[in-house]
């Protein structure tokens, strides 16, 4: 049996395990179930944290000591004044209480590093958060946001606290206009449908396009609105450098240092934000990403930005405190300001300490991974069978990445590889059956985003036992049928008739028999409705790794599996 007690912070003991999440100056420092250590207890206490709120065995002998009954007093004393009855104006006090709320929803360390340690920083974004909403038709105009779509309001609420920062720390002039534009820049999502911004699923191509016309509502319902001076805010978030964004496909010098700013802040809040679908990426990887994609932004403020947070991702180059450079060799998830650094002149790693007596000062490069090197530590984790590691590499692999991209520079070179180890090396067989059933998994994850991300066209016939039809060759066919906006209709072997009816309601004129042999040698069969093409799950093999390596130019699948069928009749 357990319960729960608050203790002073000298009393608590590793292994003891918080029954409350802990807020430092209206920051989330740790949450609720952490098993506490040693490192955890000593920054806490560096942090000014005096008591925590911990459960204990009923029978232990620091229960007696619970300063829980013994504040309650204490605390009613304090705030009594403040819980007297005061004459408020009800509008500023609204707006104030919205302010807090949705702070303690979107700061946490993990992902605010050293932004807003103060009250001095809190109170700055606080009295310009205030200051801006006391227009009223812009508290009205951003509840119009907030009851369309409560996402897109914390976001734009997030990208106003970062961005704030971010401008001041920069040094950019007019901060409360920037300000002002960051809580508004994605205004035009009160004209998205609400069924597009809760899909639970990457958007298809017809959907991005709506999407899209966010920047362009939100411009002119900004104008409408009377804030000319931010409108060109919520048009130009989304555009990136070399003409690679959109509405207007700009260039770097037709950006604004406060839209670039706004470009990282925007990137970064989305990637790191929870949604129902999708837990957040961490700090480190998504400024990895960022860093991966430098060509599109302001590569001088995103350096700017990393030392902004003092979060710095793993590959960093830095110049620290004492003089020294040093490459950032691992980030902690409850410690992300304090990572563990590699000394390139000393070839040493150490942790940085806990009085940050030695700190990361300056950003000096980032050295992203690149694809083939995140593709090879998929592979091994693949062949080891690492199941959970595999799967942060594969995300990784697979973001920004088209769908038949994912199919033809992940799935099919990562088979061939595996068949490549069997073939040639011979790899034990039962860790490559392991390895085919991890990417199997994986594929029909993402079968099922295709099937939805698609609207389909046509239809082709797949003649296939059902017994083969979970065969990891069978999903990739109809994963790049998916791709070619084709739905397979299975049907198995052995009833001509039916074949040909259900090739005459579909409007084709092609069956294909998939088969683990052919008993005879008879691949191709003329019928009335059309013609039966035969393979063998090795001709199946055999087309898919000749796909390895292939151009994003569209091919037509069904044109390459007859191809193959006739270069097999051709030897």
């Amino acid at each position: 049996m357990f319960t729960i007690v608050t203790l002073n912070i000298k009393e608590v003991q590793a292994g003891d395990v918080l029954a409350e999440d802990i807020f430092v100056d209206y920051r989330l420092l740790a949450k609720k179930d952490l098993v506490l250590t040693v490192r955890i207890i000593e920054l806490l206490k560096l942090r000014k944290v005096d008591s925590l709120t911990v459960r204990l065995p009923v029978d232990s002998v620091r229960v007696v000591r619970d300063l829980g009954a013994t504040r309650v007093k204490e605390y009613e004393d304090v705030f009594a004044p403040l819980l007297e009855k005061k004459e408020f104006d009800e509008y500023k006090e609204k707006v104030s209480k919205l302010f807090m709320i949705t702070l303690e929803n979107v700061v946490h360390e993990l992902r605010y590093g050293q932004i807003l340690k103060s009250m001095q920083d809190t109170a700055f974004v606080r009295e310009i958060f205030e200051k801006i909403l006391e227009e009223k038709h812009r508290f009205d105009l951003l509840m119009r946001l907030k009851e369309w779509d409560e996402y897109s309001y914390v976001h734009s609420f997030d990208v106003f606290v970062l961005g704030t920062i971010f401008a001041r720390h920069l040094g950019l002039t007019d901060i409360e206009t920037l300000a002002k534009g960051y809580l508004f820049h994605d205004i035009g999502k009160v004209f998205i449908p609400q069924e597009i911004l809760n899909l639970k699923r990457k958007l298809n191509e017809d959907e991005f396009e709506i999407i899209k016309t966010h920047t362009t509502k939100g411009h002119d319902l900004l104008i409408e609105h009377g804030e000319e001076d931010i409108a060109y805010l919520a048009r130009d978030h989304h555009e990136r450098f070399a003409g690679k964004g959109y509405p207007n496909s700009l260039c770097a010098d037709d950006l604004s240092e406060g839209v670039q700013a706004l470009q990282i802040i925007d990137v970064y809040s989305a990637m790191t934000s929870k949604r129902a679908y999708h837990s957040g990426y961490g700090a480190t990887d998504a400024l990895a990403v960022l860093y991966r994609d430098r060509e599109l932004y302001n590569e001088k403020f995103m350096h700017k930005f990393v030392e902004c947070l003092g979060i710095y991702p793993v590959n960093s180059i830095v110049y620290l405190s004492d003089h020294r450079t040093a490459q950032v060799e691992l980030v902690y998830d409850l410690f992300p300001t304090l990572p563990k650094v590699k000394l390139l002149d000393e070839q040493i790693s150490m942790n940085l300490p806990l009085n940050y007596s030695v700190k990361i000062i300056k950003m000096i490069d980032y050295r992203a991974d690149s694809f083939e090197e995140i593709f090879n530590l998929f592979v091994e984790q693949l062949i080891r069978g690492e199941e959970n590691n595999l799967k942060i590499y594969f995300n990784k692999l697979i973001d920004h990445l088209h769908p038949k991209e994912i199919v033809l520079k992940i799935f099919l070179p990562s088979f061939r590889i595996l068949r490549l180890l069997t073939r040639e090396i011979q790899t034990d067989m039962a860790k490559y059956k392991n390895s085919i059933n991890i990417l199997k998994k994986l594929l029909e994850e993402q079968i099922s985003v295709l099937y939805m991300d698609y609207q389909h066209e046509q239809t082709t016939i797949l003649v296939v036992e059902t017994s083969l039809r979970e065969n990891f060759f069978v999903k990739l066919v109809q994963s790049i049928l998916y791709i070619d906006k084709i739905v397979p209709f299975f049907i198995n072997p052995g009833d001509d008739e039916r074949i040909t009816q259900l090739m005459e309601q579909c409007n084709v004129n092609i069956a294909y028999f998939i088969t683990e042999e052919l008993t005879g040698e008879k691949r191709i069969r003329p019928m009335r409705e059309g013609t039966f093409l035969y393979y063998t799950l090795a001709d199946i093999e055999e087309l898919l790794v000749s796909l390895v390596g292939m151009s994003m130019k569209k091919f037509s699948f069904e044109e390459k599996m007859q191809e193959r069928l006739f270069s097999i009749l051709k030897a």
